[in-house]
C-alpha cells in the first residue's frame, strides 16, 4: 500500500469516527450501550499484538461501547487452537452485541462463528482469517491477504539480488496462515531457490534456537544470501543472526513481515532492508466501527474484504514508525 493509500485510509476511518460519534450522540436514550467481545489465540504478551489491542480499546473509547478482549495471556506464540475455540464458546454464551474473531484455526472454529451469525450475533474476522468471511457468515475480514505478505517479501529480496533464500518456518498443517505465507513465497521467488527449515511451534518460539539455526544454516549452505522471517516470530531472531554472521552478512539481504523493537532498530541502521506491514492498529480498530455501523444504522460493508496491508516499512520511514511504536500505535 503507498503512503498516499495509508493516508487516505487513515482519513476515512477518521472521518468514520467523527460522523459515528455525532450520530450515537442524537441517538435515544432508550439505546442501550452495545458490548463487543474480541477473541484471539494471541493476546498483550506478544508485542505483535499491542496495536491491535490500542485500536481495539481507542474505538470502544471513541464509539462508547464496551469491548472486552479475551485472548491468550501467556508468552506462547501460538495457542492451542482448542483453547482459543473454549475462549469462543465461552464468549458466545454471554450473548455479546457483536464478535471480533482472530480466526487463526478456520477448521476448528468456522461451526462456532456459523453458530454466533445464526444466534443472530454479527461477526468480522480480524487479522487471521483471510477469505474465509463468507465461509462462516461474517461481515467482513478486517486484515491482509497472507499469500500476498510472502509473495511480496520474496519478490522484494529477488529485486534486490536474492538468489538463496532461508526460511525459518511451521511444520506443513500446523497454522494455517503461515502456509498461506509460505505459499506466497514460492510464487514470489520465481526462478530462485527457497531453503526452507521447518521447526516445531515449542522451538519456533525459542529465540535462540531460531537464532541458531539461522546461524547453523548459512555456515552449512554458503550460497544463501539472503534470510526471510515470516512474521513477529522471527524478525528479533533474523536481526540477532545478522549480527552474529559477521562479514558474511554484509554480502547478504534481510526482510521480514511485521515490526517490532530490533527490527524497527535495523531498519534504521540498514542491516535490515524492508518490513512488511500489517498495520494491525487498524486490525483492532476497524471490526469495531464495522459493527458499531452495523448495528446501530443497519449499515453492511459492500466489500468483505477491508485492507489494512501490506505496507512497506523501509530505512526512509524507520524513525517516524519508531515513534509511534511507544503508544503502540505500530
Amino acid at each position: 500500500m503507498t503512503s498516499q493509500g495509508i493516508r487516505r485510509l487513515l482519513h476515512v476511518a477518521a472521518s468514520g469516527v467523527v460522523a459515528l460519534t455525532f450520530l450515537t450522540g442524537v441517538a435515544t436514550a432508550a439505546d442501550k450501550k452495545l458490548r463487543i467481545i474480541f477473541v484471539s489465540s494471541l493476546g498483550p504478551a506478544q508485542p505483535f499484538y499491542l496495536p491491535i489491542l490500542k485500536g481495539f480499546d481507542l474505538a470502544g473509547k471513541q464509539l462508547d461501547i464496551e469491548t472486552v478482549f479475551r485472548g491468550n495471556q501467556d508468552s506462547s506464540l501460538f495457542s492451542d487452537p482448542a483453547a482459543e475455540k473454549r475462549l469462543l464458546q465461552a464468549a458466545i454464551a454471554t450473548k455479546p452485541d457483536g464478535l471480533i474473531v482472530s480466526d487463526t484455526f478456520p477448521d476448528v472454529l468456522a461451526e462456532d462463528i456459523k453458530g454466533a451469525v445464526a444466534a443472530g450475533i454479527p461477526v468480522v474476522l480480524t487479522n487471521t482469517g483471510f477469505g474465509h468471511q463468507k465461509e462462516v457468515g461474517a461481515l467482513a475480514f478486517v486484515g491482509t491477504d497472507e499469500h500476498a505478505l510472502g509473495e511480496i517479501g520474496a519478490s522484494k529480496l529477488v529485486e534486490a539480488g536474492a538468489k538463496n533464500v532461508l526460511v525459518i518456518t511451521t511444520p506443513p498443517g500446523a497454522v494455517p496462515f503461515v502456509d498461506e505465507r509460505m505459499d506466497g513465497i514460492a510464487k514470489g521467488i520465481g526462478s530462485q531457490k527457497t531453503t526452507i527449515v521447518h521447526m516445531p511451534l515449542e522451538q519456533l518460539v525459542d529465540q535462540t534456537k531460531v537464532v541458531n539455526t539461522m546461524v547453523a544454516s548459512v555456515q552449512k549452505d554458503p550460497t544463501i544470501d539472503a534470510i526471510f522471517s515470516l512474521g513477529s516470530c522471527c524478525g528479533p531472531a533474523m536481526v540477532a543472526a545478522r549480527e552474529q554472521l559477521g562479514d558474511k552478512a554484509a554480502s547478504m539481504h534481510f526482510g521480514t513481515i511485521d515490526l517490532g523493537a530490533p527490527v524497527i532498530d535495523a531498519l534504521k541502521s540498514g542491516k535490515v532492508e524492508f518490513a512488511i506491514d500489517q498495520q494491525q492498529f487498524l486490525e483492532g480498530y476497524m471490526p469495531v466501527v464495522i459493527l458499531a455501523n452495523y448495528l446501530r444504522y443497519a449499515i453492511s460493508p459492500v466489500d468483505d474484504f477491508y485492507q489494512t496491508g501490506p505496507g512497506l516499512v523501509t530505512k526512509d520511514i524507520a524513525d517516524k514508525v519508531n515513534a509511534l511504536t511507544a503508544d503502540n500505535f505500530r
